[in-house]
């Protein structure tokens, strides 16, 4: 289980060059897709990386939103 900040930022990347918007993409209370855990020091170093990917580059985008509680233990023990 866990849960993640309200704030968002919105990864493009269609020219190649990333761009971000403090929005979401879509404005539904619920994401479209699947979810991904990025251990990353910095939001720069997660737009980096996503920037890359293909959802990002082909018209679409990847909202990055902070974690503030993970508490499965599965995970918690990965982290160890």
């Amino acid at each position: 289980m866990g849960a993640v900040e309200p704030k968002v930022t919105t990864v493009r990347a269609w020219n190649g060059t990333p761009e971000t918007a403090k929005e979401p993409f879509a404005q539904f209370s619920a994401p479209l897709a699947g979810f991904s855990i990025i251990e990353a020091e910095s939001l720069e170093g997660v737009v980096e990386m996503v920037a890359k990917t293909p959802c990002a580059r082909a018209k679409g985008a990847i909202e990055v939103r902070p974690i503030m509680i993970l508490n499965d233990k599965e995970w918690m023990n990965f982290k160890k």
